[in-house]
């Protein structure tokens, strides 16, 4: 069994995907998270990723430009 090492250093984080959503909103796939934001998650997906995902390929944001 291989261990967390931020869970061993104190560091904040989420062992949970963040998922992004077109207008900017965040969930996570872990229901105990409490840290919704980029720093705190290793994994991040687009929501069209998600099976079943709420956005359209169309209604999609590209991160890199609207920053």
């Amino acid at each position: 069994m291989t261990s967390c090492s931020d869970c061993g250093l104190d560091v904040d984080h989420c062992h949970g995907t963040l998922v992004m959503h077109n207008d900017r909103t965040v969930d996570c796939t872990d229901a105990a998270c409490d840290l919704p934001d980029l720093l705190s998650h290793a994994f991040i997906v687009d929501c069209i990723a998600v099976r079943g995902g709420c956005c359209t390929a169309e209604d999609q944001v590209d991160w890199a430009e609207a920053s």
